[in-house]
């Protein structure tokens, strides 16, 4: 099957932005250890401060202002993008976002980014999707 992936991310930001399904940003262990770190604060503050439990138990970070916690407003920059989340770095190479071969109709009125910039093959777009995949099995 023939990829027709372009992507180039714009930091327009859109992807840190509350959009009904798309608001919310899952942390396992791991990541929440990795941004604990990265802002030089312990796992249980930087849980008090920057995170919430669902209903089904699931870790969240916090949206305020309809938008993710770690988004700089001014900039659309993550101010933890050394850090940042398997869920974002992958971003758009979701299973959910391509469908043979293609970007999905919800994704490409989501992101401004698709379409553009270099084209990914299918094995190039299957490691990110792999990586979020495998990021909720700790």
């Amino acid at each position: 099957m023939k990829s027709d992936l372009r992507f180039e991310c714009t930091q327009c930001g859109k992807c840190c932005t509350s959009r009904g399904d798309y608001a919310y940003v899952y942390l396992n262990s791991s990541e929440i250890e990795a941004l604990a770190g990265y802002l030089e604060i312990s796992v249980d503050r930087f849980r008090r401060k920057y995170t919430f439990v669902d209903e089904d138990g699931w870790t969240q970070l916090n949206f305020t202002k309809e938008h993710c916690i770690f988004l700089d407003p001014e900039t659309n920059g993550c101010e933890v993008y050394g850090a940042r989340p398997i869920q974002c770095s992958t971003f758009p190479f979701w299973r959910s976002m391509v469908k043979d071969g293609k970007w999905t109709p919800q994704v490409a009125e989501l992101c401004e980014g698709i379409g553009r910039g270099r084209k990914y093959s299918l094995e190039e777009s299957e490691v990110p999707m792999r990586q979020y995949e495998e990021s909720d099995e700790d």
